[in-house]
């Protein structure tokens, strides 16, 4: 593992990625189906809800496929690094962990979409609020890369942990569309605290760096309370609130390539985004369908976490080189047409543990500076 020579200074997506923290799956051997993961991943594993049998809160993930996601996170470390990038690593958590608090138990996470729990603004290093109880630690297997940015000249700050207990999190959004959750909270066995109610809750991966501006989805009180915290605590930042563009993050929806050009979801998305934004150039991703994606049926119950577009999740190593994963060759097309160079690396599980290449790395240092990009 390389050493963080320096502090951290990533301020966007796309300008030259020079050092990059890589996410780890070791003992990712199950999901913790507890009320906090259900509503969280609601959109997606809804279908499934009630259906998984049983009273063991742990869905087994079956040891080939962690053996697969292993070697397709080895090949994205190869590729990040024969381009040039400095590619730094968590500490293994050694073992399964189960944790709790005074108010529930869970079955830790380990330290694989880097990206949800951090958020590097120039040179300060922020640690979000975890929305999902099992991922209350998962940070602590980055703190060694974090103490050497540190002692490099980096800033450091945490939003305030939240305790996660009853009542914690915020449905807004689902009420707003009309979406019952009740199969996600009943059952619900955490304790409460009286008088908290909803809590400062927010991921990385709900913003997108743009320069001095920061897209923030924000789709419930929750995520308000976080983007209260944020603008209280970078006055010289501008943070544009996007109202519910999706439940919560926003990288397989919305992904900057360079200034002036963005992938996006679909159109219906540029009504949600700043004006400024709204003239970019934009390239729409090909359509895919369940055919695309792995079948599970002769390992038993699989839930897959992702949605059908987290192959939009790419990872820019400079404003012309995109690394993409290799099963979704319709978008490699698409970039290389507009004139990208494609890094295909291949990423089978994607649906499956809930992220693309966007979500595994945090870039903690990129060329780019605070620069004005939508004055």
């Amino acid at each position: 593992m390389t050493d963080p020579a320096s502090g951290a200074n990533s301020f966007d997506e796309w300008t030259r990625l020079s050092q990059v923290i890589v996410g780890r799956a070791e003992y990712y051997t199950a999901h913790d189906l507890d009320t906090s993961w259900r509503l969280f991943f609601f959109d997606n594993v809804a279908p499934t809800l009630g259906n998984e049998g049983g009273a063991d809160p742990l869905l087994a993930i079956p040891e080939q496929l962690v053996d697969e996601l292993n070697e397709d996170i080895a090949g994205l470390v190869d590729a990040l690094t024969g381009c040039g990038v400095s590619v730094l690593r968590p500490a293994t958590p050694g073992k399964n962990v189960d944790i709790c608090s005074p108010l529930w138990n869970a079955r830790a996470t380990p330290p694989l979409n880097v990206r949800d729990q951090t958020i590097v603004l120039g040179n300060t290093i922020v640690e979000t609020a975890p929305h999902v109880r099992s991922r209350i630690f998962e940070n602590d297997l980055l703190k060694p890369l974090f103490y050497s940015y540190f002692e490099g000249g980096s800033n450091w700050l945490s939003m305030p942990r939240p305790a996660l207990g009853r009542d914690s999190l915020d449905d807004a959004y689902f009420r707003r569309l009309g979406i019952d959750v009740s199969r996600a909270t009943e059952g619900e066995t955490a304790l409460g605290i009286d008088g908290l109610g909803l809590e400062l809750v927010f991921d990385g991966a709900q913003c997108m760096r743009l320069g001095r501006d920061v897209l923030v989805n924000v789709a419930n009180r929750n995520h308000e309370l976080a983007l209260r915290w944020l603008t209280v605590n970078f006055p010289h930042m501008r943070f544009h609130r996007l109202d519910g563009i999706a439940d919560n993050h926003i990288d397989s929806v919305v992904v900057p390539l360079r200034p002036g050009l963005m992938l996006l979801r679909s159109p219906k998305y540029l009504a949600f985004l700043p004006k400024e934004m709204q003239a970019w150039d934009v390239i729409y991703p090909p359509e895919t369908d369940e055919s695309t994606f792995p079948k599970y049926d002769d390992f038993g119950f699989v839930i897959p976490i992702a949605s059908r577009y987290i192959d939009i999740n790419v990872l820019s190593i400079d404003e012309e080189t995109v690394v993409v994963n290799s099963h979704y060759p319709e978008l490699i097309s698409v970039l290389e047409g507009r004139g990208f160079t494609v890094v295909p690396v291949r990423h089978r599980h994607r649906r499956l543990f809930g992220g693309g290449f966007h979500c595994f790395t945090l870039d903690t240092v990129r060329a780019g500076g605070c620069e004005d990009y939508l004055g």
